[in-house]
């Protein structure tokens, strides 16, 4: 069954990309070498992810990154290029039917699909230069939640969290330094990592030796993380031993009491078929502290209401990351992203720090999240 899925997968992708490689080839001028020079780009920036997941392991490290980020822009520019094809299409079928083009368009016919096609590549441009801008300038987003327990002891207890950072061949080693400092520039007294901390390779971390990065974060209580499914995908062992190595205490399908103050939970990702269910984590737990749960997918908010936890962290959707699948993250997820709450029961999605294909957000806004935590409800 997955073999069929993955072959109608495939034959779409193909379909698609050869119907855009004819429009793109129709707008060109009929020069030998221009259509030369056309199909060597598009033939290599529409292999180029397939290249860098199959082939990645084999080739030189920065090759395999070439590939990645030149496949990932193509992946993620895709919808926006299809789109302006079809609307190409649309305006041509509007035309033979109602006559709509000017006079100049039809007597320069070939011209005009020249400045379209370059006026698609302004476009595309100005998006991608958008996306990267918001991508490279994360928010901080504040919480300020009150437990209704008290610890015992005084003070707000501050903790950062921060979803899908996706380290590898798109989110580099120069980018994590600054994410880093972002982070211990809050001052946090405890450092989340909500899942997909690697993005699929475990060799492009290690070549860039990033958890000598990640072990500078800086939090009273240390660096707490969950897995993602990113993290199955880079080879879970390998994963955790990258984290244990980076200073970060993983917790799968775990509860501890953190410096008195909370109760954390962590669960293994859904990708693990076999972890516990909640209720079965906190078995035999008399805590009155504040519970707090790390789960990577948003797929058991309801599950931690049912529990009486006071606080749901996830990540996994990005929102979207890009406009208009950020529209669709809320059909998919009852809560694809932000906060909530339903009794007792704080919940937020993060958008995440990281993202994946290409440094690109349209829509979307990377962000790491600051959490205010007091002993005593606040109305």
């Amino acid at each position: 069954m997955n073999l069929f899925r993955f072959l109608i997968i495939l034959s779409v992708f193909i379909a698609l990309n050869s119907y855009l490689f004819i429009r793109g080839w129709q707008a060109l001028p009929d020069r030998f070498w221009v259509h030369m020079m056309y199909a060597f780009i598009f033939l290599v920036a529409s292999l180029s992810v397939f290249l860098a997941i199959f082939l990645g392991n084999r080739l030189p490290a920065w090759l395999t990154m070439v590939f990645e980020q030149a496949g990932g822009y193509f992946m993620i520019l895709f919808i926006f290029m299809l789109t302006a094809a079809l609307l190409g299409d649309m305006l041509r079928l509007a035309h033979h039917y109602f006559n709509i083009f000017p006079e100049w368009v039809v007597t320069h016919y070939a011209l005009a699909k020249l400045i379209y096609f370059g006026m698609v590549l302004a476009a595309l441009t100005a998006l991608s230069l958008i996306g990267f801008a918001r991508f490279s300038n994360p928010s901080v987003v504040h919480l300020n939640l009150g437990s209704g327990k008290n610890s015992g002891q005084s003070g707000d207890l501050v903790l950062i969290a921060a979803s899908d950072i996706h380290l590898g061949n798109v989110v580099r080693k120069g980018r994590l330094v600054k994410w880093v400092e972002l982070i211990n520039e809050q001052k946090p007294d405890l450092i989340l990592l909500v899942g997909d901390i690697i993005d699929h390779s475990y060799r492009a971390v290690l070549t860039q030796e990033m958890d000598k990065e990640l072990r500078k974060l800086k939090a009273t209580y240390g660096v707490y993380a969950v897995p993602g499914n990113h993290d199955y995908y880079a080879g879970i062992d390998q994963a955790l031993d990258f984290m244990k190595r980076s200073g970060i205490q993983v917790l799968r399908d775990t509860a501890i009491t953190v410096g008195n103050r909370l109760v954390l939970i962590g669960r293994d990702d859904l990708t693990n078929k076999n972890r516990k269910p909640l209720h079965a984590i906190l078995d035999g737990m008399q805590s009155d502290l504040p519970k707090i749960v790390l789960d990577h997918q948003p797929l058991s908010i309801k599950e931690s209401i049912d529990n009486q936890i006071d606080f749901h962290l996830s990540g996994h959707t990005h929102d979207g990351q890009i406009f208009p699948f950020n529209k669709f993250v809320s059909l998919i997820y009852e809560q694809g992203y932000g906060y909530r709450r339903s009794g007792n029961t704080h919940s937020y999605v993060s958008s995440g720090l990281g993202l994946w294909g290409a440094p690109i957000r349209l829509g979307t806004r990377s962000e790491i999240v600051r959490i205010n935590v007091r002993n005593t409800e606040n109305n």
